[in-house]
């Protein structure tokens, strides 16, 4: 039988794929800064605006960069947290009901997560060309989510390969393009569509100011969404913030796109039962456009549209057209079948 990928798959009891509500994570990162109160705070944060689940970003700046990048690594040190403290905070989003899973970034890392029995994998884009890697998270024999900025297509169909090889079933590719911010003309959404036709669960991660770009992610058939977050803003040396949601919209993006999808419907174009109560008032019928005398014959020069649509539809005017007035119609009034014959 023919290797197939799921359409659907669970993340922490969640179905998420084809028909399931779009999966909202709110990528807090590396924006703890440090801090175990500012994770805490962000997971509070993710809970109250009611994402599906909150990503952190797990490493050990030595054992990602090597010393030929001795500024980076300056940079990064200071953005860890112990793998103890992730325990904790993994805990705590126990506590508080929401999905904790993270990036690692480094080999060490990966094997923490899985000792740590998250329920999904994420592989995220700066991965792209490392098999090697993309191969022992494909056979850890979980769900995986896959970040493909910076990707060709080539790239994409070699990374969906290994976990054809591995067995594993359970993956989501996510769009994305990895600069920050990202200006709208180059964001593409249409790849998602071509994601989607990999067979494989197809979503949309985000590096754009405000939140409207993702919300247009949702009606190209993002299943999975992904936004940064954060409770600082204008933090030097660093460039998440700038594509983050926060205090003050955070809820809002989650609200807005749970409208979105419950706006998809369908492709089936019909009146709903909303617009059939409209029709009343809203569609036209045909008006007398002057008095009628009984025993007239009707010309389209006696008739006119208007509403409301409680009367003879302007589509039947060819059956009213030649018949005689059975009354004297006034001016302005519905046509009747009964006052014709």
């Amino acid at each position: 039988m023919a290797f197939e990928f799921a359409n659907t798959f669970e993340i922490d009891g969640r179905a998420v794929g084809a028909g399931c509500p779009v999966y909202i994570i709110a990528e807090a990162g590396v924006a703890h800064f440090g801090s175990m109160d500012k994770a805490r705070a962000l997971v509070d944060l993710a809970v109250k605006a009611r994402a599906d689940a909150i990503k952190f970003q797990v490493f050990q700046a030595r054992k990602l960069i090597s010393k030929e990048s001795a500024d980076w690594i300056d940079r990064l040190s200071s953005r860890e947290l112990p793998y103890e403290s992730f325990r904790e905070i993994s805990d705590y989003c126990r506590e508080k009901g929401i999905t904790f899973f993270a990036t690692a970034h480094d080999e060490p890392s990966l094997e923490f997560l899985g000792a740590l029995n998250v329920p999904v994998y994420k592989v995220g884009s700066g991965e792209v060309e490392n098999w090697p890697f993309i191969k022992k998270v494909a056979q850890m024999g979980k769900p995986v989510i896959l970040s493909t900025g910076m990707y060709t297509a080539g790239q994409v169909q070699e990374a969906v390969k290994i976990f054809v090889r591995a067995g594993n079933p359970q993956l989501a590719v996510l769009h994305c393009v990895t600069a920050y911010p990202t200006a709208p003309h180059l964001i593409n959404l249409r790849a998602i569509k071509a994601l989607t036709n990999m067979g494989v669960v197809a979503g949309y991660s985000d590096h754009t100011m405000g939140y409207h770009i993702p919300l247009a992610a949702v009606a190209m058939g993002a299943s999975i969404v992904e936004k940064h977050i954060t409770l600082d803003y204008d933090v030097p040396n660093a460039q998440d913030w700038k594509v983050s949601c926060g205090p003050e919209d955070l809820h809002l993006f989650v609200e807005q796109i749970r409208e979105v999808e419950e706006s998809l419907g369908s492709e089936t174009k019909a009146p709903n039962e909303a617009e059939k109560q409209s029709l009343a008032w809203a569609r036209k019928s045909l008006v007398a456009a002057c008095a009628i005398h009984a025993g007239e014959c009707i010309t389209e020069a006696m008739l006119v549209s208007k509403r409301p649509g409680t009367g003879i539809s302007p589509a039947e005017l060819e059956k009213v057209l030649g018949r005689e007035a059975a009354s004297d119609i006034q001016e302005d009034t519905l046509i009747t079948w009964e006052q014709l014959r």
